[in-house]
């Protein structure tokens, strides 16, 4: 297998993914029993607080950065991938900096006004040096994206996460802080430490040859270098608005569903409990595919915009349809898990079986969502940054209006926020797919891609509903019992899926080569 191909560079950010999820899970469990509820809540007080400052450096600039680092690569133009890493590095750090002292500034404000707990003001101080240290990494990343290299990144998130533990807990266990503050701060220092060591390995892949070639070209960036910067400000100011969009709904659903449920009755108590169980426990669940498709879609960049400066519309169409095929694959299966699986999962991990039905009826959405996130991508990878922008508004519009009204509404009440969360999921994958329909000819074949799928997701739910009931005469644990039947059903999902012929030995045989 090649170690540039489209297949390898999947897999490997999928295991990566992966990796990192399940270190971040055992992380959270391990700093909850550590610095307890109040220090886990002044950490997460101020956790969104970072992710706003970031937005701007952190959520367009890098796919600027992979999708023409991959346009010049196609061209064996190795002089305007440097231009395009050095710009972007020169525009990200000045823009973090910019970022760095408005949150100094605005710390004590954001602490006591908006945030209204003083014991914050230390933990937003301790946020700055995170601004700079993610915004260098990730354009780094995005420049091997760009180049098909994924191992280095990779290998940067495992290190960024396994010295960020081993940095927190290793200091909550030898200073012992006495109280939530200082608890709270370590863990916010871990931020910076591991992202300062992710930076020193892709800094060391990088080596100091290429560092030099880099330094050398500097007189370059003169030469064209405003159409460059042009480029990269156009690629990224749609998406870093589109994931602006993304945060200021997360913040207003977070005000809005209480609110609006209040209006119905229910206390503030409740309704806090309600939106708890809702975004806090049943929606992470919901963006388990994204393991899967947030590789596709890092991948799928790089590829599809080294396919457009080479003006190959064949193989646009061919890894784009697969991407697509991919994300189904994953997708179906884990929504019939979910609609029907719900209740035993949610009681198996949170002990909380309401928050199973929010999850089953969430589940509707998942495969829209999927696939609104994998055609979003091929879509940023065709320059269509725009047009993705302006569909994410539409459909964040029409989440906000149901969870407006709906929500107020007693026949309704949260439902009214699934209801409209579907209804956008829905609405932005229908307009992304029209868009990427008049841009190319997909290849898809429907049979392969969706009703063999759906036919082996079916058996893996008959077998799974049986073996469940069977192993509920027994005495083994509910636990063990879930786990064996999602591993068995899985199983026979994937029997089926080869014996049905829907991955077929030549689309197996092209993945591993391109």
């Amino acid at each position: 297998m090649k170690k540039n191909s489209f297949l390898y560079g999947t897999l490997l950010l999928i295991i990566v993914n992966f990796i990192v999820r399940f270190l971040g899970f055992a992380y959270k469990i391990i700093l909850s029993r550590m610095i307890g509820p109040e220090g886990i809540g002044l950490f997460h007080l101020v956790h969104p607080i970072l992710m706003v400052f970031i937005t701007f450096t952190t959520a367009g600039i890098p796919v600027a950065v992979s999708k023409l680092v991959a346009s010049y690569q196609s061209l064996d133009n190795k002089r305007g991938c440097n231009r395009v890493l050095g710009l972007s590095l020169l525009l990200g750090v000045t823009v973090s900096m910019v970022m760095s002292f408005l949150l100094l500034y605005f710390a004590k404000h954001i602490s006591m006004n908006f945030l209204k707990s003083p014991d914050s003001y230390v933990n937003i101080i301790t946020l700055i040096p995170a601004i700079p240290l993610i915004t260098i990494s990730s354009i780094l990343r995005g420049y091997y994206y760009g180049l098909k290299d994924v191992h280095p990144p990779g290998v940067a998130q495992i290190l960024e996460q396994i010295f960020r533990v081993a940095f927190v807990v290793g200091l909550l266990f030898v200073l012992k802080p006495q109280t939530a503050v200082h608890a709270s701060t370590i863990a916010i220092m871990g931020i910076s430490f591991g992202e300062f060591i992710g930076l020193l390995w892709l800094m060391f892949k990088f080596k100091y040859i290429e560092a030099l070639k880099l330094q050398k070209s500097y007189h370059l960036l003169l030469d064209g270098s405003l159409s460059i910067l042009g480029k990269i400000i156009y690629i990224s100011i749609p998406i870093t608005l589109s994931r602006m969009i993304g945060v200021i709904m997360q913040s207003l659903n977070a005000v809005l569903i209480p609110q609006r449920l209040q209006v119905i009755g229910y206390s503030s108590q409740e309704a806090l409990s309600v939106f708890g169980k809702l975004t806090g426990m049943a929606m992470p669940l919901l963006f388990l595919p994204f393991i899967v498709t947030s590789a596709l879609v890092v991948n799928i960049i790089p590829n599809v915009s080294e396919e457009m400066a080479q003006k190959n519309w064949r193989e646009i169409a061919i890894k784009s349809s697969l991407a697509i095929r991919m994300t189904l694959l994953v997708s179906i299966p884990l929504t019939a898990l979910f609609i029907f699986f719900a209740d035993p999962i949610c009681k198996f991990i949170y002990a909380q079986v309401e928050v199973g039905r929010y999850l089953s009826l969430l589940s509707y959405a998942m495969i829209f969502l999927s696939l609104h996130h994998t055609v979003s991508g091929i879509l940023h990878g065709m320059g269509k940054q725009v047009m993705t922008t302006i569909n994410y508004l539409i459909g964040t519009g029409l989440q906000l209006v149901c969870t407006y009204y709906l929500v107020a509404n007693p026949q309704f009440g949260v439902n009214g926020f699934i209801i409209g969360f579907i209804l956008a999921t829905f609405t932005m994958f229908v307009l992304n797919y029209s868009g990427l329909c008049r841009t190319v000819k997909l290849k898809i074949n429907v049979l392969n891609a969706f009703f063999k799928p759906l036919l082996a997701t079916t058996i893996m739910i008959l077998f799974m509903v049986n073996l469940y009931q069977l192993l509920a005469l027994t005495s083994i644990h509910i636990a063990l019992r879930l786990i064996l039947s999602i591993c068995s059903g899985l199983a026979s999902y994937l029997i089926v899926i080869f014996f049905t012929g829907c991955i077929n030995w030549r689309t197996v045989q092209y993945l591993f080569k391109k």
